[in-house]
């Protein structure tokens, strides 16, 4: 029997339970009450319905920073265009993993806040599926992302693509995209969500014994390279490491580097590299908390980077142009080191942490 869409949506609510629609906790000065991001296959069917609507929710609200973003259609465009021009200056660098968690704070931020999101962002942990990924819980059904694209790749005139094709299933089936992929400057270019999954990259990047390895790696200076990988020529594919290997096994938007958060996966991907840091940092906490390091300038031979300063990643670092929760000024380094430290500072003198979440495993 064939089963609609709205009717699921239907039932997701119904069987929701007064758990499941409690408020978030207000906003002390410091860590009370966390937020919790849990795996998104253990989340309820309401809980999945909630977060799914709340990203369609952001779709369709106006931007809030086109006068910086000329392009930008929507808050949810916002957020892709940041991501786009700062590329250069967060990947194959030390403040990646820093940078990364605090953009992950403001998107939830703004589900939260103009969407109605209950709780925190959902991780998906995909050495759960390495060995099948299409048949993931996360890429199949109605209250999902949707599985593999089909059908030609569509490229709008004077856009790009890379490979990958429409997906036309789950939440986000036939999901208009406003941008262009690639780099700067943005172009307003209306196709389809794109991606082509492959299971040969899928089976060995996203096996667990890729995390284990980086799980053990001893300070940040080893950890942060090898989890986020990089692009080393002329065979880039032994390098990829977990998060590179992750985007190239979904292909399509998310093989892009620039403009990989058009699928929406993205988010829920990149939460579980952060659960990663954060699960690493919690193994030593004394030694791994505020562990920071690695070359401001972007290593390897891809450079995107004019004129990059020298010098390491510090606690001081400016996450630009990532002002979390609303705050005046932009955010360093040191306040997002602890995903539990809001009003904690990183040292003594160091401005107040401003995090409070965790991840449920």
């Amino acid at each position: 029997m064939k089963v609609s869409l709205s009717s699921v949506l239907l039932g997701a609510l119904l069987a929701s339970t007064p758990a499941d629609v409690a408020a978030h906790p207000g906003h002390p000065n410091t860590c009370v009450v966390t937020t919790k991001r849990k795996e998104f296959r253990n989340l309820t069917n309401f809980q999945k319905l909630n977060f799914l609507t709340s990203v369609k929710c952001l779709m369709s609200r106006p931007s809030t920073l086109s006068a910086t973003y000329p392009a930008s259609t929507s808050r949810w465009t916002d957020f892709l265009l940041i991501h786009q021009a700062s590329t250069p200056f967060v990947h194959w660098v030390g403040q990646f993993l820093p940078w990364h968690r605090a953009f992950l704070q403001d998107f939830e931020d703004a589900l939260r806040n103009e969407c109605g999101l209950l709780g925190g962002i959902p991780y998906w942990n995909p050495a759960l599926d390495f060995a099948n990924l299409t048949a993931s819980p996360v890429l199949s059904g109605p209250l999902s992302f949707g599985g593999n694209g089909v059908g030609p790749v569509v490229v709008p005139p004077g856009g790009q693509s890379s490979d990958g094709n429409c997906v036309i299933d789950g939440f986000f089936a036939n999901e208009s995209v406003r941008v262009a992929q690639g780099p700067p400057p943005a172009q307003i270019a209306d196709r389809c969500l794109l991606r082509y999954i492959r299971q040969d990259f899928a089976s060995y990047w996203m096996n667990p014994s890729h995390v284990a390895t980086v799980l053990a790696q001893p300070d940040y200076a080893a950890f942060a390279p090898l989890i986020e990988g990089d692009m080393i020529p002329p065979d880039v594919f032994p390098t990829m490491g977990i998060h590179t290997g992750g985007h190239a096994t979904m292909g399509g938007d998310m093989s892009d580097m620039f403009t990989s958060n058009a699928d929406p996966i993205f988010y829920p991907f990149h939460a579980n590299i952060d659960r990663l840091w954060a699960k690493w940092q919690a193994a030593n906490p004394t030694a791994r908390q505020y562990d920071i390091s690695n070359p401001i300038a972007p290593r390897g031979v891809i450079q995107m980077w004019p004129n990059p300063p020298a010098g390491n990643v510090t606690l001081d670092y400016l996450l630009s142009p990532l002002k979390v929760g609303g705050a005046s000024s932009v955010t360093t380094v040191g306040q997002i080191m602890n995903t539990k430290g809001k009003g904690v500072p990183s040292a003594p003198g160091k401005p107040n942490g401003i995090l409070c979440y965790e991840y449920v495993e």
